[in-house]
């Protein structure tokens, strides 16, 4: 027999993680998923978030429920970016 189990989705959703970026990486993380929304508005698929990276200022979307961030990048969570939109 063989026992299976499952993994628990990962809230990234953090109080801290607005206190970590700054004010242009959260807004370039804003512009992506806003860009992102005006260009696929009939996607189904939400990304789950973006991920920054401070020193090229270069940004992804996010699907997966369990990101790989390169050294010195952040997860920025939908759930932060959704809050400064509106």
């Amino acid at each position: 027999m063989v026992n299976t189990t499952q993994k628990k989705p990962v809230k990234y959703v953090n109080s801290n993680i607005a206190l970590l970026l700054t004010p242009s990486l959260q807004k370039i993380a804003k512009l992506l998923y806003r860009t992102y929304l005006e260009t696929h508005p009939d996607q189904v698929r939400c990304p789950l978030g973006v991920v920054v990276s401070p020193i090229t200022y270069r940004a992804g979307l996010i699907f997966s429920q369990q990101p790989i961030l390169l050294p010195g990048e952040f997860f920025v969570p939908l759930e932060l970016i959704e809050s400064k939109i509106y």
